[in-house]
């Protein structure tokens, strides 16, 4: 029976010296949400409107970005991330971000934190944002229209300026649609 009660105390002790998981705070929340929504006042609507001027405001002068094509692992700055987005309103018309669509069973486009790790690390830290939707526009010189799968990991400063950009489509499969649209245009 000693045994007993000396083994039950062992179990409670060791389960209550464990470090308990805690969410967020109510600051980071708030972070997070001022994080997400510069993402969607500055990059979703700079798309939309063609106002490039909005891209670069929320994004510091020393923004690393690496873009969704392959280009060798090459990092670019904030002036490459401008010159792309006003290549693409030359392109496309229309231009509409989806928050959360094109996944399956999409509760959400923005997510923040990690329980879980391989390097054994969690956070709850609110100034990396990842985004998950669909991109879709009219590309001009075909009248086709265009649907991408989108993710993106975002880092933020404590100024709320972007200072690291990934982010990954499938670009071949946005030619695959131009494409197939012409070929149905000259049947």
């Amino acid at each position: 029976m000693k045994n007993l009660f000396l083994a039950l105390m062992a179990l409670i002790v060791s389960t209550s010296c464990q470090e308990a998981v805690t969410g967020p705070t109510v600051a980071q929340k708030e972070i997070f949400k001022k994080n997400y929504t510069a993402f969607l006042d500055h990059h979703v609507k700079g798309f939309e409107t063609e106002d490039s001027s909005l891209i670069a405001a929320y994004l510091a002068d020393t923004v690393k970005w690496s873009p969704p094509v392959w280009n060798g692992n090459k990092i670019l700055g904030k002036d490459d991330m401008v010159n792309i987005a006003e290549q693409y309103f030359e392109e496309f018309d229309n231009l509409t971000f989806l928050p959360g669509d094109g996944g399956i069973d999409s509760n959400g486009a923005y997510w923040g934190g990690s329980y879980y790790s391989e390097v054994g690390e969690s956070t709850s830290e609110p100034n990396g944002v990842r985004v998950y939707g669909t991109w879709t526009g009219t590309h001009t010189a075909t009248g086709a229209t265009t649907y991408n799968k989108w993710y993106a990991v975002i880092a933020f400063n404590e100024d709320g300026k972007v200072i690291m950009f990934s982010d990954w489509m499938d670009v071949s499969g946005m030619q695959a649609q131009i494409e197939a649209h012409v070929a149905t245009q000259t049947e």
